[in-house]
C-alpha cells in the first residue's frame, strides 16, 4: 500500500496507526545502509572538505591518518555508527510527524498523535529506507555517495557535487522525498479529514 495504494495505507494507519513499525523499519535500513557504505562516504567526505579552512589548518600527516582510519574502520566502529545514523533517522521522523500532527490538529484535523505518527513514519520509509535500497548497488559500484543520485540530478551525469545546479538538483529532485511528500498529504487528509 505504501507504494502502490497510499489512500488504502492512509485507511490502515487510521484504524492502526503502527507507527513504531514504520521506524523500525527505516531504522534498520538506513543503519544497514550506512554501515555497508561507511568505507566509502567517510573517506569521500574527508577529500570533499579537503580545501576547507579546517582541513588546511591540519598537518598533512594527521590529515593521511584520519583518511586511513575512516577507509579502515573496525566493524564495531562502523555498527556503533550505523546504529547512530539509524537512531538519527528514527527521532528525526517522530519529531517530524509531530510537529506536522500538530499543526494538522490546529488546522482542525480529527486525528489521534498515534495516527499523525502513522501517517509522518509511514511516509519517511520512502526517503530514508526505500531510498537506501535503491541506492545501495549504486554507490557501491561507483565508489561514491555523492555522486551516485536516484533523483533529479542524475540527469548529470559525470557532474561536479560542488557545482550549484548540481546541488539544487541533488536537494530539490529527490523523487522519493516527492513520493513521501504525496503520500503525506495523502494520509493527513484522509486521517485528519483536511482538503488537500
Amino acid at each position: 500500500d505504501l507504494i502502490a495504494r497510499p489512500a488504502r495505507l492512509a485507511d490502515n494507519i487510521a484504524a492502526a496507526p503502527r507507527w513504531w513499525m514504520a521506524g523500525l523499519l527505516s531504522f534498520v535500513l538506513v543503519g544497514a545502509f550506512s554501515y555497508l557504505t561507511l568505507p566509502v562516504s567517510g573517506p569521500e567526505q574527508l577529500e570533499m572538505m579537503r580545501d576547507s579552512k579546517l582541513m588546511q589548518s591540519i598537518p598533512e600527516a594527521q590529515w593521511q591518518e584520519m583518511y586511513d582510519e575512516a577507509l579502515n574502520k573496525s566493524p564495531g566502529r562502523r555498527a556503533v555508527e550505523s546504529i547512530g545514523a539509524g537512531f538519527t533517522t528514527l527521532v528525526m521522523s517522530l519529531i517530524f510527524s509531530l510537529v506536522l500532527g500538530f499543526f494538522a490538529r490546529m488546522s482542525g484535523g480529527q486525528g489521534s498523535v498515534p495516527q499523525s505518527l502513522g501517517v509522518g513514519m509511514w511516509a519517511a520509509v520512502l526517503p530514508f529506507g526505500m531510498a537506501s535500497v535503491v541506492k545501495l548497488p549504486l554507490v557501491l559500484a561507483t565508489e561514491s555517495v555523492f555522486t551516485a543520485n536516484i533523483g533529479l540530478a542524475a540527469l548529470l551525469p559525470g557532474g561536479d557535487p560542488q557545482t550549484a545546479i548540481y546541488k539544487i538538483l541533488m536537494t530539490y529532485g529527490d523523487l522519493f522525498t516527492w513520493w513521501g511528500l504525496v503520500v503525506m498529504i495523502i494520509g493527513f487528509e484522509r486521517v485528519h479529514g483536511l482538503s488537500r
